[in-house]
């Protein structure tokens, strides 16, 4: 019987122990990194920022036709404030997930969600973009 209980883990145990890494939206591991290191020397997660500096805006949707929509307003806005960004379509559930989004279509702005299970129009994109 004792060496049943060893093997067990305690809801105590288990609440306080140590969290496992996360992974980030584009399915790279987050490291966490000591304060003492330079932050020149260790690899960022590149999916938020482009390394040209432009926007990186996201739709998070399956691919039904409000998704479809907030794509193409998306690139629409873009076009009209002719900002230098890079628009994505993402349909893989489980990078969505990775950004607790739960009603799609979704707008993520720079690895940010700005907007969930909305039908944006055309200037609320242009709004969340400037």
């Amino acid at each position: 019987m004792s060496e049943n209980k060893e093997g067990k883990k305690g809801f105590w145990s288990t609440l306080f122990a140590p969290k496992k890494k996360s992974s980030c939206c584009c399915g790279s591991q987050i490291e966490i990194v000591p304060d003492n290191t330079d932050k020149q020397e260790t690899p960022a997660c590149s999916c938020a920022t482009d390394n040209s500096g432009r926007k990186v805006i996201k739709v998070l949707g399956t691919g039904c036709s409000s998704c479809k929509a907030l794509y193409s307003i998306v690139q629409d806005a873009v076009a009209q404030l002719g900002i230098d960004a890079t628009v994505e379509k993402e349909e893989n559930l489980e990078k969505i997930m990775a950004y607790n989004v739960m009603s799609l279509p979704a707008l993520v702005i720079d690895g940010k969600v700005v907007a969930k299970g909305q039908k944006l129009s055309l200037e609320q994109v242009k709004d969340l973009i400037k």
